[in-house]
Formats: structure tokens, C-alpha cells, sequence
């Protein structure tokens, strides 16, 4: 199934739920809790170089049907503890692990977008029966060489001309061209976001999908996961975004068509359309 994306969502959307801070491995992650206490928990995941303010447009929605939504800063980025480097998916894994058992959170689903759908992977390798429910969305289960060429470009970038340049470089790779080109003001709003964080950080997270490769474990998943490619993403290519689900037994896989890598904010609708009635079919609040 191939959806058209709708109008994108407005830059950087802030979120004002219930924040704390919870234990990662010997470090602090900043979470939000939105939505009813007693509501059926759906973590989110976010993407690199982005915080939980990502999940924005999806929240009124979810919290309305009932979800209790917990919105999440992984090491390294938004108001998380921001330690030296190296770090890792299996690293990030740790912490989201340590963190999911303080909240009590019980068979939640995890909504994960890029690295964080490769996290979320990583999660239920894991342990498959943790989770009730799982969604993938723009990521992949096993690296590829391509893909580290378009980190180190970013790498490179921050080093030899500084953090504008990278975020930039970034900023190219993850938007669609015609977004890039109908939306000049919130492009430069995103570089300006991103060359304002704290960027040894946003490095070191760069490089920890280097080597990443769950296609193995996949197949003791059963637990029914939705893969959401985008058909335009040049990050991830629809031929890598679709191998989760070639892997996963209980994956549905939809395409969203006419969008980048960033679906969460070049098509928040049409992504919507397709997370919250799979979740509620799967995994009803």
C-alpha cells in the first residue's frame, strides 16, 4: 500500500507533558509522559540528531484514543545526559532497556523512526516478548556502506567547515529536494536547530549505527510489527527500508509515496493515517 504524504508539520513542535528524568546505563534520559496514566503505554523514538519534540504531530491523536504516549530523549540528544563518546545502538539499547523497566512500563509498544526504529529493533531482539507491539518506521535492520559514506560526509563536514556546514549536509539527506525547495525558511530553521546542539555528541551518535545488523535475530520476533518506508528517502532507500519486513514473520509494510526520510515532519498526516489504526487494531488502547 502506497499513501501520499499531507501537509508537514511546523518546525520543531514543541511538547509540554508530564517530564522526568529516568536511569539509562549510569546516565539520565529525559522522557514525557502525555495522555491518560492508565492508558496502554506506546514509547517513541526519535531519529538522530532530533529529540522527542519529533513526535509532536502525532500526540493529540494518540493521547485522544486513549494511549498513554511516552516521548523520549536518547543519550546524547534534546535534554538527555550527553557523556563522551563512543556510543552505539546496542549502547542506546542499554539505556532505553534500564529506562522502560523504572517507568513500569508493561509489553508497551515502541514507534521508532530511523535510528530509532533500529534501536526498537535492537530492544526486541533482545527480548521478543517484551513488546506487544512494534512500528519501524524510515529504518532498516542491517547497515550499509552507503549509508556510512553519509555519515561520515557529516563527519567530515563538521570537521573541516563546522557545525552549519554539517547540519547542512544533514539537512540534504534527510529532506526531500522539493520540500527543501517549497519550504526554504523551515530548512534554514532546521540547520540553525541543529548547528545550536551541542555537536561532539550529535557526532558520536553519527557513527553508532556503524555495523548495525539484527537480520538474524528478526525472525524470533512474532509480536506484530508495521514497517513504514518512504518511497523518495535517499537516507535509507525503500530497498533497505523494506528488508525489516522482509525478515520480521508479523510485519505489514506500507509505503508512503512522494515523501524523504523525514516522514514524521514532510507527512505527518499520511503517517498518522497508517500508525494509529494499526495500533489500534493491534495493539487497541
Amino acid at each position: 500500500m502506497t499513501l501520499l504524504p499531507k501537509a508537514f508539520a511546523p518546525f520543531h513542535h514543541p511538547s509540554t507533558g508530564r517530564s522526568r528524568f529516568v536511569a539509562g546505563k549510569g546516565i539520565k534520559l529525559h522522557v514525557e509522559a502525555h495522555g491518560p496514566s492508565d492508558g496502554r503505554p506506546v514509547l517513541f523514538l526519535h531519529g538522530l540528531g532530533w529529540d522527542h519534540t519529533l513526535w509532536g504531530p502525532m500526540l493529540p491523536a494518540f493521547t485522544a484514543a486513549g494511549y498513554r504516549v511516552i516521548l523520549g530523549d536518547t543519550r546524547g540528544h534534546g535534554r538527555s545526559d550527553k557523556p563522551e563518546g563512543p556510543y552505539s545502538i546496542a549502547l542506546f539499547a542499554e539505556d532505553w532497556d534500564a529506562a522502560i523497566a523504572e517507568l513500569g512500563l508493561n509489553r508497551p509498544a515502541i514507534i521508532g523512526f530511523s535510528q530509532g526504529g533500529m534501536i526498537a529493533q535492537a530492544l526486541a531482539v533482545k527480548d521478543p516478548n517484551r513488546f506487544a507491539a512494534l512500528a519501524l518506521v524510515g529504518t532498516t535492520c542491517r547497515a550499509s556502506a552507503a549509508g556510512r559514506e553519509k555519515m561520515l560526509e557529516r563527519i567530515e563536514a563538521a570537521r573541516r567547515d563546522g557545525a552549519e556546514a554539517s547540519a547542512r549536509v544533514a539537512g540534504k539527506s534527510i529532506f526531500h529536494p522539493d520540500f527543501i525547495a517549497t519550504n526554504p525558511e523551515y530548512f534554514e530553521q532546521f540547520v540553525a536547530w541543529r548547528a545550536a546542539m551541542p555537536q561532539e555528541p550529535i557526532l558520536a551518535a553519527t557513527t553508532a549505527g556503524f555495523g548495525f545488523d539484527v537480520t538474524e535475530g528478526l525472525k524470533h520476533i512474532t509480536v506484530p510489527t508495521l514497517v513504514v518506508a518512504g518511497t523518495d528517502d535517499t537516507l535509507i532507500p525503500l530497498a533497505s527500508a523494506r528488508l525489516p519486513a522482509e525478515h520480521l514473520p508479523a510485519a505489514t509494510l506500507i509505503e508512503i509515496g512522494g515523501t524523504g526520510h523525514l516522514m514524521p515532519v514532510e507527512a505527518p498526516e499520511a503517517l498518522l493515517e497508517v500508525l494509529l489504526p494499526y495500533m489500534a487494531t493491534q495493539y487497541p488502547a
